[in-house]
């Protein structure tokens, strides 16, 4: 596998979600991208979700995935992803279109997670050439509105805790995936001697990051809000693990299209990006903090 390294001590993550890709624009696509990798001149992609959100068939997704990342590939720029909610609307099994992205050239997968909900729920670390100096971890947050409605019922009837935050009704991080995280970051700890620093990817935004815009003042809150929020109807807890954690950098989603944000909260940065038509971030990770440079378009 290749091997992510700190460079001077920074690690460059292009971010981008919701591309939408199709046999009709994945060389358009192909070609913002590129003008992304100019701009940002990234060490890793993470595609934080929805790269595909329509039907597909097996061979035109193989086909879209690339065109729409040659231009990674021609500079030897590794990617990886996890599932949103558009991936469930391709009508692809979810073990197929992992199988497509690992297949696909330049595909990181990291060390998935077993036994727990989601396919994409990984951890890509970044060594100093001594050891791991940062992990990145992705998470799955499954499927919409319909999918969880047919799970655990539609609110007023449904058989999960009050209060449901939100009237978008998501899916997100789920309890077991939280604790996925917890036992594993021990893991880490006792394997390393010390702390790892570690920033989260995932698509579906959570109650907190909801919040977030109504508290701007005591946020340092930079961005503009162009859209209702949408976030994760039940809270899986993943903010209070990441906060008790201590070594949580920031947690950055994407789902909302026009949205443009970051922002403090509990000692970590927060963001919500817009979608890839829209704007991309280029993040700058240390050890000690995560820097957001938006991108032109």
């Amino acid at each position: 596998m290749t091997e992510l390294n700190l460079n001077a001590g920074v690690f460059r993550v292009l971010l981008l979600h919701s591309a939408d890709l199709c046999r009709e624009n994945a060389a358009e696509k192909a070609s913002l991208l590129e003008k992304r990798i100019e701009e940002g001149k990234p060490d890793l992609i993470v595609c934080n979700g929805d790269l595909f959100s329509s039907p597909v068939k097996e061979e035109d997704a193989k086909f879209c995935l690339s065109i729409f990342l040659s231009p990674a590939v021609r500079r030897g720029i590794p990617w990886t992803a996890a599932f949103g909610e558009g991936e469930r609307k391709t009508g692809l099994s979810d073990t197929v279109l992992d199988r497509l992205f690992r297949e696909s050239e330049g595909f990181l997968s990291g060390k998935r997670a077993e036994g727990i909900d989601g396919v994409t729920n990984a951890v890509l670390p970044v060594t100093d050439g001594r050891g791991p100096a940062l992990i990145l971890r992705l998470f799955d947050t499954h499927s919409e509105t319909t999918a969880y409605e047919r799970e655990y019922g539609s609110p007023g009837r449904s058989r999960l805790p009050y209060p449901l935050f939100s009237h978008h009704y998501m899916d997100g991080v789920r309890f077991n995936q939280t604790a996925w995280f917890d036992a594993d970051h021990e893991k880490i700890r006792e394997e390393c001697g010390r702390e790892i620093p570690e920033v989260f990817f995932f698509h579906t935004p959570t109650p907190e990051h909801a919040q977030i815009p109504l508290n701007q003042e005591r946020t340092r809150f930079d961005g503009v809000i162009r859209e209702d929020g949408k976030c994760q109807t039940v809270n899986g807890g993943i903010v209070m693990a990441a906060a008790e954690s201590g070594s949580v950098l920031g947690i950055f989603c994407g789902h909302e299209r026009e949205n443009d944000w970051f922002a403090s909260f509990a000692g970590m940065t927060f963001g919500v990006e817009p979608a890839f038509d829209t704007g991309a971030w280029t993040l700058e990770i240390t050890e000690r903090e995560v820097r957001v440079h938006r991108l032109r378009n």
